[in-house]
């Protein structure tokens, strides 16, 4: 057997004539026989592998062929004698192994295996059915919003969830918003309508967020696609923030009505006569001395020490404003009373928002000076002064040791009792002490501060809110925020005092009454007076921090070192304490029997009365952002609705997907009409062919076998469309 082989090498030709095993290399006309060059081995068909040529100016300093190559003359037709017999050129062919037993692919038809479909199928759906299930989660967000959070709520578990969302979410819509675009390219180009290289281009570039934005900006593009893809991916991180900021835990105080109970402060002292004025000492005079000692502690406390709530003066805080007023927590002048009102039945849990209403006796003195005289004013005796305010005629007076006297006026009248459709003018108060806490010698007498003054009723409005400590009913902190006088019209006039209110039962005031409260406040520290000890009630005008257990100085207490407002705040403060303590001892203290106080028999069954409150609880609850709501479900929907237009499309394609790979490089294909340069680079070759037309599909339609491949003609029938038919 012959074989006759023809290389075409720029420059020269070469022939080489090769029998089963011997070699031949050829120069012009003259061949010769390559026999030591024989290469063992190497059949008969084997393709020439490697030569090497020497170049024309190489050739005329070359004696001798390199390698042992034989020198091959040039023969060009286009060439001139002289010039062809100027020039020699050296080749060196080595044949490479070829397997001519390897057995060659067979025709085939295109079909997927019913696995892969299967599976293909299934991997779909399920990123179609986890993309659904960010739409799910976003309206079982907002179905609970406003719903309680737990710790083992749903609400709670939704949250816990959310943060992990937006690691998945993203990952989920490059998998799907990749894979589909892909997918699209590769069926459109299976078509019989094509695909431009620029749609190629653009969706093969667009797998990724960063290459959706990059490849319209390399392609130059501006067009539907470019725009609806940019969207598209925008939407990956919109969600991923969306499906995290959908739902938040915040702290809530949902509000209910509760009823509380509380005392009507306008109410008469009960310990006036004999044996209830002698039970007085222990069950008043106790909690009143307990009170007094812990001024201090009480003086910026809007409870006292059972917990009751103060009432405001409502006097010093009206110089700059009128209605609501801010209860700011200074000093002891603040407050009313050393003693509170007591509020019961407060939930053991949560805050408390009320208004309690209530009054006090305000005290106030026109006349606060220094007199000299040798003794106290005698208000018993036939030359007592008159009150002069129309209404009393006589007077309840108390002497507290020797250092001060009390002195309150009566009505001439017992039948001058308080009304709602008459008035009275102001009953007066007198006070009297010794500057200096004790009377002294004649020839040297202590001055004495006298204070005239008019007493009347503050009604006032509290709003007050109670936090439950420790879920403890009897333990609160109230917080006593702003304070006004009351607006009911169903109170007496201001002139009317406790003192003028009868008991039940009598029509009449009782005669000598009062005198039970006096001689509580005169006994209420036995024996302080002796030995340079002065009486804490004035004591407590000069320094209210100590006022148990102070002595004698100069000059106690006088208008020089007391104001009038001072004054009269504390003296207000005192009465006060004693008439709230002297309504119900154990209910101002903490120990409260509503079944005794209610009962047909009690002097205070019409004392308790209720009042409405609003009980909030702190609670966690479920918060969904709508906005974020709306971003989320569009995401969510939209990468569904893809992952399914990926499945539909890869059911359609079963033509090879080498679409983004490099294998396309090695499928055949059948271009025509293509002016470009090899020295554009794949962005200029995709700008500048933009608009090119490219199929994937049988290029040779009339041959038996067909063979699929890329080309720029359009194709009648697309891959697949002919059932049966066999490819190479």
């Amino acid at each position: 057997m012959l074989c006759s082989a023809h290389y075409l090498v720029p420059g020269f030709q070469i022939s080489a004539r090769i029998t089963n095993n011997a070699y031949i290399s050829c120069m012009k006309t003259e061949c010769v026989p390559l026999s030591a060059f024989q290469i063992k081995g190497i059949p008969a068909m084997s393709l020439v592998r490697n030569m090497w040529t020497k170049k024309p100016y190489e050739m005329r300093v070359l004696k001798r062929p390199p390698y042992g190559a034989v020198p091959v003359e040039e023969n060009h037709s286009n060439r001139t004698p002289s010039s062809e017999s100027q020039f020699q050129y050296y080749t060196t062919i080595e044949i490479p192994d070829v397997d001519e037993q390897k057995p060659q692919p067979q025709p085939q038809p295109l079909r997927l295996s019913r696995f892969d479909r299967v599976t293909r199928l299934l991997w779909d759906l399920v990123l179609a059915i986890i993309a659904s299930l960010f739409t799910v989660f976003g309206i079982w967000v907002a179905c609970i919003d406003g719903k309680a959070a737990g710790p083992e709520s749903i609400g709670s578990k939704l949250f816990e969830t959310s943060q992990y969302a937006p690691t998945i979410f993203p990952v989920l819509f490059a998998a799907i918003a990749g894979s589909s675009i892909k997918s699209i390219a590769s069926w459109r180009i299976q078509t019989t309508r094509g695909a431009t290289i620029g749609l190629v281009e653009q969706c093969l570039g667009s797998q990724t967020i960063s290459g959706a934005f990059l490849t319209q900006i390399r392609l130059r593009a501006v067009n539907f696609v470019a725009i609806f893809t940019i969207l598209l991916w925008c939407l990956s991180p919109l969600g991923s923030q969306a499906s995290l900021r959908v739902i938040s835990i915040v702290p809530s105080y949902p509000g209910k009505p509760v009823e509380l109970t509380s005392f009507n402060t306008f109410t008469p002292y009960q310990y006036g006569y004999n044996q209830a004025a002698t039970q007085a000492i222990t069950s008043v005079a106790n909690p009143m001395t307990a009170s007094i000692s812990a001024a201090s502690l009480l003086s910026t406390r809007n409870q006292d020490l059972w917990g009751n709530i103060r009432f405001p003066v409502i006097e010093n805080l009206e110089k700059n404003s009128t209605g609501w007023m801010k209860v700011p927590k200074s000093d002891n002048l603040t407050y009313a009373s050393l003693v509170g009102v007591p509020v019961i039945d407060l939930p053991s849990s949560g805050n408390t928002s009320f208004t309690l209403p209530g009054s006090y006796l305000s005290i106030s003195c026109p006349v606060f000076d220094t007199i000299h005289t040798q003794n106290f004013t005698n208000f018993t005796g036939p030359d007592a002064p008159s009150p002069g305010n129309g209404d009393d005629c006589s007077w309840t007076s108390a002497w507290g040791g020797h250092q001060f006297q009390i002195a309150l006026s009566e009505p001439c009248s017992k039948s001058l009792n308080a009304s709602m459709t008459k008035t009275r003018n102001a009953r007066k108060l007198i006070w009297e002490s010794w500057d200096r806490g004790y009377a002294g010698p004649e020839y040297h007498r202590s001055p004495i501060t006298r204070a005239i003054c008019d007493i009347t009723t503050t009604y006032v409005d509290a709003n007050a809110t109670c936090e439950s400590l420790d879920d403890n009913q009897s333990a609160s902190t109230c917080n006593l925020r702003y304070a006004r006088r009351s607006m009911d019209t169903s109170h007496f006039h201001k002139n009317w005092t406790i003192f003028d209110v009868n008991l039940p039962g009598d029509h009449l005031l009782r005669k000598g009454y009062n005198n039970g409260l006096f001689e509580l406040l005169i006994t209420m520290f036995p024996h302080m007076d002796q030995n340079g000890g002065l009486q804490p009630l004035i004591g407590y005008f000069i320094d209210p921090f100590h006022a148990v257990g102070n002595f004698f100085g100069e000059n106690l207490m006088s208008p020089q070192s007391t104001t009038t407002n001072v004054f009269e705040t504390r003296l207000s403060q005192l009465f006060n304490s004693v008439l709230y303590l002297g309504i119900s001892p154990s209910a101002f203290t903490g120990s409260v029997n509503m079944t005794q106080i209610i009962s047909k028999e009690s002097t205070i069954k019409d004392t308790p009365f209720k009042l409405t409150a609003e009980n909030t609880h702190l609670q966690d609850i479920v918060r969904c952002n709508r906005p974020w709501l709306g971003v989320l479900i569009v995401s969510s929907v939209v990468i569904f609705c893809f992952a399914l237009v990926g499945a539909y499309l890869h059911i359609l394609t079963i033509a090879p997907d080498l679409l983004g790979s490099i294998s396309v490089a090695l499928l055949q294909n059948k271009t025509e009409g293509i002016v470009g340069s090899s020295t554009w680079s794949s962005d200029e070759w995709s700008k500048n062919m933009r608009d090119k037309k490219i199929w994937l599909g049988d290029v040779r339609p009339e041959a038996d076998v067909g063979c699929i491949a890329l080309t720029t003609t359009a194709q009648d029938i697309p891959p697949g469309a002919i059932k049966g038919r066999l490819y190479h």
